[in-house]
């Protein structure tokens, strides 16, 4: 059972971006913010005009943001998930997994014959691989961190 230091499960719930109230959209533009471009020194174009047409998971404890990632369909090409962030408190918690489990799920209900992509850091490259993404690219760098395109296939 997925718990934070409060004790209780975080809940899971999927919104289109203008169905996100103001606080929430705030919530996830601070901790994407905090954990990409202040704990990791990156810089890059946080704000892509790509959250208007994504899906977005919200993993939510006690009224806090735990964690977060989006899905984004576009034409026929893969889906992608992106922007997959934990708050410090959730790290080590199995929130990650959990939050990976739940994106490739809905990827595979709405769009079960496309594959789904990542950008993933390189450092994470096994820890992708473990929910069947593979290596798809060289190393590039985004934003200052060393990446990797990495896609699954549908199922």
């Amino acid at each position: 059972m997925l718990t934070n230091k409060w004790g209780s499960a975080p809940d899971l719930k999927w919104w289109r971006f203008d169905a996100l109230d103001v606080h929430q959209l705030y919530a996830v533009l601070r901790l994407r913010e905090q954990v990409f471009m202040l704990e990791q020194n990156s810089l890059y174009e946080e704000l892509d005009n790509l959250d208007q047409q994504s899906e977005h998971l919200l993993a939510t404890a006690d009224g806090e943001l735990m964690g977060y990632l989006r899905l984004l369909a576009q034409g026929d090409g893969p889906v992608k998930l992106g922007r997959i962030v934990l708050a410090k408190a959730a790290r080590g918690s199995g929130l990650g997994p959990t939050l990976i489990r739940e994106g490739l799920a809905r990827a595979a209900s709405q769009y079960p014959t496309r594959p789904v992509k990542i950008s993933a850091q390189l450092a994470l490259k096994d820890y992708y691989g473990q929910f069947g993404f593979v290596v798809t690219s060289e190393p590039y760098d985004d934003g200052g961190v060393l990446h990797l395109d990495m896609v699954k296939d549908a199922e």
